[in-house]
């Protein structure tokens, strides 16, 4: 497991330096090249949201997996008959695996999927506080 998570978190890394890049085009008057859906993670206090869009998906072409620090979504969009493309630049495979600034309770988390947004809700788990000791 610990290979696999590290393979996922150097693949989060990379994500994050083709953004930075996109956005270093997008200041030079150059067109950024979007090759996957926008993700915002918000920190609300007592909860972690995940937004992703996915237009064009199902919520049941959508998996979602989550973990204590990390939550996995997978989306494939399933096309009937195979079409003959001029061009294809919508996405029909999406996978992410984002890893989390802090521990979530995985039982509690909830998932909704309206117009082409996916919004994955994390409640946190407590931080261990620590324990005051007596001195000798």
């Amino acid at each position: 497991m610990d290979l696999l998570y590290s393979i996922m978190r150097l693949y989060d890394i990379m994500s994050r330096i083709e953004r930075e890049l996109d956005e270093l085009r997008r200041a030079m008057g150059m067109v950024a090249i979007k090759k996957k859906p926008a993700c915002d993670i918000i920190d609300e206090g007592d909860k972690i949201t995940v937004l992703i869009d996915l237009p064009g998906f199902k919520k049941n072409d959508i998996d979602v997996e989550i973990g204590e620090k990390y939550v996995k979504v997978r989306a494939e969009r399933k096309e009937k008959e195979s079409k003959n493309y001029m061009l294809q630049e919508r996405i029909r495979n999406f996978y992410r695996f984002i890893e989390l600034p802090v521990d979530v309770k995985e039982g509690e988390a909830k998932a909704k999927f309206r117009n082409g947004v996916l919004e994955i809700t994390l409640p946190k788990r407590e931080g261990r506080k620590g324990k005051k000791i007596k001195i000798e």
